[in-house]
């Protein structure tokens, strides 16, 4: 009598994963370049991982006879402290941002760095007497000079760089220092050094040999000029075809938005869901003005994106969690009360650069919070202390006040709580907001950020700071559609809406599928919102909510009904009243 038995959804695609890093490894022996195109929740790091062990395992007694390193170039530093974690201190498996690549490779030729920098007026620091410069540094990637060194900006090294990589003397010492690259997030590698990677050595078949992992369709980001897809007939693609972290629901969705690369879901006794909210039920006036033309209100979109949020965490178990993807900063920034604050920092909120968001992030409401809930521990590791810094009942009664009188700040103004600070001598000062600080009195019309005066960002609502702060937490509810690549979550509400005309979402996603040709000189456009798209789209692991803003035209309509289902498509009050009644 024969079984029947059916292989589980995990194992389907682990099987088909552990094939996908046995073809990698079988292409690193042949010393061929490949690239591994993964999609999204495919398990690329892991991929990378086994990678790096088998170049351990298997190279270590060769490239160490040579003096050689293996070079792993990743997007972030933080990506690079975790490969870090994983290698022992004296690997010769090298992780590194493409910044600190580009430097290693380039920093012991000083002459010929100063000769091309002496020539070159945009590598230049302004004012610089260049013949008293001795010696070029790459440190914090600010551009310029002092006591003889001339330091260089980020993309200067990168710039010098790629002029290196013209001279064949430098890619032979090059090659013979670094035989094995790989590139972690290849889609978002500066395009001028990919270029010359595939033009000087995998074009003509010499030099190192490269592995590129990442996800063509994952290219988001506009301004660094990232190269998106790699392409060769030197270049060896290697698919991986499975989904660790959505359910089959979701995949069936990337699926038929993404054909070419076919995915597997990995998870068992969990279907998932797909739906789509309109708005179509909306018989107010929409907006007018340009950017956010027919979308709804501001504080329609807020009340609609509350209720509909709440009657998700209704409807699932209180463990998971939501995200909710806004399209730009200022979007986001109205609907959660910081738009002055972004208007007048702007990028400065993005990065976390700007000296008061980050006082009062990592210093100011970590005190008020270990202060509020007596947790000593937190005020020690914001304070930087060892010992108690409440050992007499003075001291004791100072803090209490200052916690009061804190409380009270952080009801006012941005001053009101630096005033707070100042006063109560317990909490160091960053120099920096305490110079801008006295400039609000001695000068209070200095400029700060775009084209405000340090008073006018100081009388903000201290409750502005607040709510940027919790958009930047990495547990905040709400994030924009550009700050979520590489991240997962339980439930994603994906909102199609305007604000930003790099984006047109109705547009341009019905030519995903074919249906809608893509107009000629569209297709930069058409690539920019299908990705956007697609990296949304594939954020979830349980459930995923197109919530859309704006009116619903008939191709857009056509390419959900397409992907979703007309039976998944519903009006915001039909939704609601939907979920009430279940």
């Amino acid at each position: 009598m024969t079984e029947n038995f059916s292989l589980s959804n995990y194992d389907i695609a682990k099987a088909d994963a552990d094939k996908v890093d046995e073809q990698i490894i079988a292409m690193l022996k042949t010393g061929r370049s490949f690239r591994v195109e993964a999609g999204a929740g495919s398990g690329k790091t892991y991929s990378l991982n086994r990678v790096i062990e088998w170049i351990q395992a298997n190279k270590c007694n060769e490239y160490r006879r040579k003096n050689q390193n293996v070079i792993c170039i990743t997007y972030t530093n933080v990506a690079v402290d975790v490969i870090a974690e994983r290698l022992s201190q004296e690997s010769f498996v090298i992780p590194s941002t493409i910044h600190s690549f580009a430097w290693r490779a380039i920093k012991q030729y000083q002459s010929t760095l100063i000769d091309i920098i002496n020539k070159d007026e945009t590598l230049t620091a302004k004012e610089t007497d260049f013949s008293k410069v001795i010696e070029v540094c790459y440190t914090l990637g600010n551009r310029y000079v002092s006591q003889g060194v001339h330091y260089l900006y980020h993309n200067d090294v990168l710039k010098l760089f790629c002029i290196l990589l013209d001279n064949a003397k430098f890619r032979r010492v090059f090659s013979d220092s670094f035989p094995l690259i790989l590139i972690d997030e290849y889609q978002d590698s500066y395009k001028p050094i990919v270029d010359r990677f595939i033009n000087f050595f995998i074009a003509k078949g010499v030099g190192p040999q490269f592995g590129f992992f990442g996800d063509a369709w994952q290219t988001i980001y506009q301004t660094n000029n990232a190269c998106g897809a790699i392409e060769h007939s030197n270049l060896e693609e290697i698919k991986k075809g499975s989904n660790f972290r959505s359910a089959p629901r979701i995949v069936k969705l990337l699926n038929d938005i993404r054909p070419d690369l076919p995915q597997q879901s990995a998870i068992d006794n969990f279907e998932g869901e797909v739906v789509v909210v309109t708005c179509d039920d909306y018989s107010g006036v929409r907006r007018s003005d340009r950017t956010f033309k027919d979308d709804l209100p501001p504080e329609e979109l807020k009340s609609r994106l509350y209720q509909l949020s709440e009657c998700i965490k209704k409807n699932v178990p209180k463990e998971e969690n939501i995200k909710i993807l806004m399209i730009t900063h200022k979007v986001l920034a109205t609907q959660q009360g910081y738009e002055r604050l972004l208007a007048i920092i702007d990028d400065g909120l993005r990065d976390k650069q700007d000296p008061f968001l980050l006082f009062f992030m990592n210093t100011v409401e970590p005190i008020y919070e270990a202060l509020s809930t007596l947790n000593m521990q937190l005020l020690f590791d914001t304070l930087g202390i060892r010992r108690y810094p409440i050992t007499k009942k003075s001291e004791k009664t100072k803090w209490k006040e200052f916690e009061l009188q804190l409380k009270k700040a952080r009801d006012g103004k941005a001053i009101d709580v630096i005033n707070t600070i100042v006063e109560s001598k317990l909490v160091p000062i960053p120099s920096l907001v305490d110079g801008y600080y006295h400039l609000y009195f001695d000068a209070p019309d200095t400029i700060y950020g775009l084209n405000a005066t340090i008073r006018e960002v100081l009388d903000l609502d201290y409750s502005q700071f607040r709510a940027a702060i919790e958009f930047l937490y990495p547990e905040a509810e709400f994030s924009t559609e550009h700050g979520v690549k590489g991240e997962e979550y339980d439930n994603v509400v994906f909102v199609i809406s305007k604000g930003w005309n790099q984006y047109q979402f109705e547009t341009y996603a019905p030519m995903i599928t074919g249906k809608v040709p893509i107009p000629v000189g569209k297709e930069a456009s058409y690539e920019r919102n299908r990705n956007l798209f697609y990296v949304c789209c594939s954020r979830p692991k349980k459930r995923l909510f197109l919530f859309v803003s704006i009116p619903l035209k008939s191709a857009f309509r056509n390419f959900l009904t397409d992907i979703v289902g007309a039976e998944n498509i519903y009006t915001f009050n039909e939704y609601m009243d939907n979920k009430s009644v279940l």
